[in-house]
């Protein structure tokens, strides 16, 4: 006998008949073990090869396995047996839309000959169909059909949900999965998009509860065990992660996203060579993963292939033209190829913003120096030496003003249309107007994040923080993500709302616990608060994950340490950033402090807070620190 799924392919049937496995296989449907009911199916078949019902059975059950291959061929041996096409045809265009054969699909899920009780079936994934086209009205109009034949069904629902994030109505998907998972507890996909929608509205901790209560149903659920493996890494809990990958690999040997998760924790440990390694074992099957290109880049990078790092960030900005995370690695990997113009002219769109990065800044700076222009690398440094955590506002959109326009009267009350208008509007300074079409906005997209967010940014760019406060709160409601914890978090801080600012944050991190921005930030907060072991906790945590690249992260845990009174290791940090960035005037002052306050090189002490001094000729704070390192050189003068 074979052992599969942990059921048993019997090769001697033992007196077992074709009825007694097709009734097994219904057992093992109820309880959710689908690959065992797989197996008792074909046992059935096996007995009876033209046994109809347990075909089509098995076609059902390859569907839900996501086996589309093994489902069609299921479905074209039960018409040989003599099941009407018509009976087969919502099941076989399912096969066909997993299989990426769209008109074949469309063709047969529209059919009129189609059984009214599998109408509803064929209408949902005719709806899916239209959506991978990127009709969303159509799939609109198909779901609404669907659910008028069939309201309860909980797998109408749970594409419902699916079509609502994709149209930006967070709070729609939630409301329609919810309603999904009240129609049937044990719908597993339901529970896993539930899960996936959790990740946004609060947080990857939270999210974690869902897939396992998913799992408990099913625990050989594929789709299931790689949101719950991604998850468990995305919270810090690399072991668990791995364990998930190992059970997912034992299931489905070739998995991708298994391969994926690992590499991504070889990547995180620093291991870039392995981590390609790994990478390479998903071949073509994550293609057109962003995430899994950003990855690739990035071991490419760090292994020193920087012309393969750019090609792979030149595909992945074309199709993401206003990510900031890739548009700044391609500018680095085009620096670091030999490129500093290419470099430039990639990351001027975020370096030349109010908004702008740390990182970008300096980078920017570097690359003006590489290109024979070092006189315009000054204002980047000077930009630069500023410890803050600056709220990333969205990148230029990718059209003109009068073409967002024109779009906007075609489809006023479709967000993902309106936004780029608005954006525009305001990037022009036409604040107003643009308010006006967010308020508008806001008001008929209640369960949009983006449209409170929108208006929030306006309010704040008019300087009317508590109604910009209101709409990041409404925000949060729907999507608790990055962008809007850092809004938040500035808004309530800027108008001395600080315990609410703490809470903010301390809810974020407690959801979402490692996140770098929020960590830094959080670091940085207790800095201002002279919590000194609190922001060593955090910032250390931060260090931990970008290595001692990060002059401005460097000088401020050297800050950190001398409030604690280590100030080995506040020298040690700070001479570190130092050596990265010696014309950054912060880093140049909080060096000297920590030597000045370890006291044993004043000469030193001296020589640094004189040239920051130099650097910043009109901060009173480090001209009296200067004032100190001088009389602490003269008094270790005259012990000598």
């Amino acid at each position: 006998m074979l052992i599969a799924g942990g059921a048993f392919l019997v090769t001697d049937m033992g007196g077992k008949t074709a009825a007694s496995s097709y009734q097994e296989a219904q057992q093992y449907i109820k309880t959710g073990d689908l690959r065992a009911a797989r197996v008792a199916l074909m046992n059935a078949v096996k007995e009876d090869p033209k046994f109809g019902q347990a075909l089509l059975a098995q076609a059902r059950v390859c569907l839900d396995l996501f086996d589309a291959p093994a489902a069609q061929d299921a479905l074209e041996r039960a018409q040989l047996a003599g099941v009407n096409k018509d009976q087969t045809a919502h099941l076989l265009g399912h096969a066909y839309w997993l299989q990426g054969e769209w008109d074949a699909a469309e063709r047969l899920l529209k059919s009129p000959s189609i059984p009214q009780a599998n109408r509803p079936y064929a209408l949902r994934i005719l709806g899916r169909v239209q959506m991978d086209r990127g009709d969303l009205a159509a799939a609109q109009g198909s779901f609404d059909e669907a659910i008028r034949l069939s309201p309860n069904d909980s797998q109408i629902w749970t594409d419902v949900a699916r079509l609502r994030f994709v149209q930006g109505d967070q709070r729609g998907a939630i409301d329609a999965v919810e309603y999904a998972f009240k129609r049937d507890p044990r719908n597993v996909r339901a529970l896993e998009f539930r899960g996936r929608l959790m990740r946004t509205q609060f947080g990857v901790v939270a999210a974690l509860p869902w897939f396992e209560r998913g799992l408990q149903i099913n625990p050989n659920d594929i789709p299931l065990l790689e949101e719950y493996a991604l998850t468990l890494g995305d919270a810090g809990r690399y072991r668990d992660m791995l364990a998930q990958t190992r059970a997912l690999l034992a299931l489905d040997p070739n998995n991708a996203k298994a391969y994926y998760a690992q590499a991504v924790l070889a990547a995180r440990a620093g291991n870039y060579a392995l981590a390609s390694r790994i990478l390479a074992k998903t071949g073509s099957t994550l293609g057109d993963m962003p995430a899994a290109i950003l990855l690739g880049a990035i071991c490419e990078l760090e292994l020193g292939n920087f012309n393969r790092a750019v090609d792979q960030l030149q595909i992945l900005l074309g199709r993401q033209p206003r990510n900031r995370q890739v548009r700044t690695l391609l500018a680095l990997a085009m620096y670091r190829a030999g490129d500093p113009l290419g470099s430039l002219d990639i990351i001027r769109e975020i370096a030349s913003r109010p908004d702008a990065d740390t990182y970008s800044l300096k980078l920017t700076a570097l690359a003006f120096v590489a290109s024979n222009q070092p006189e315009r690398a000054t204002n980047p440094i000077d930009d630069a030496a500023i410890a803050a955590i600056r709220t990333s506002l969205p990148l230029p959109e990718p059209e003109t003003l009068d073409s967002a326009a024109r779009a906007a009267r075609q489809d006023p009350d479709n967000a993902q249309t309106i936004l780029p208008y608005i954006r525009l509007l305001a990037a022009q300074g036409d604040i107003e107007t643009a308010l006006n079409e967010a308020l508008r906005l806001q008001a008929g997209n209640g369960g949009v994040a983006d449209a409170h967010i929108i208006v929030g940014d306006l309010e704040m760019a008019r300087a009317n923080l508590p109604a910009a406060i209101v709409a990041f709160q409404k925000a949060r409601q729907i999507s608790f993500t990055e962008p809007v914890m850092l809004r938040l978090v500035d808004a309530l801080s800027m108008t001395g709302r600080e315990d609410e600012a703490r809470e903010t944050l301390a809810a974020f991190l407690a959801y979402n616990p490692t996140n770098l921005s929020a960590l830094r930030l959080a670091g940085y907060r207790n800095l201002d608060a002279r919590n000194w072991d609190q922001a060593i906790i955090l910032l250390e945590r931060v260090r931990g994950r970008l290595g001692n690249n990060d002059a401005i992260l460097l000088a401020n845990l050297a800050r950190a340490y001398s409030g604690a009174r280590h100030h080995a290791k506040a020298v040690h940090f700070a001479e570190i950033a130092y050596h990265i960035a010696p014309a950054n005037a912060m880093v140049t002052h909080i060096y000297g402090q920590a030597l000045l306050q370890q006291g044993r090189r004043p000469k030193a002490a001296k020589e640094l807070l004189q040239k920051a001094v130099i650097l910043m000729p009109e901060n009173t704070q480090v001209a009296a620190a200067f004032r100190r390192a001088q009389a602490a050189y003269r008094m270790s003068a005259k012990r000598q």
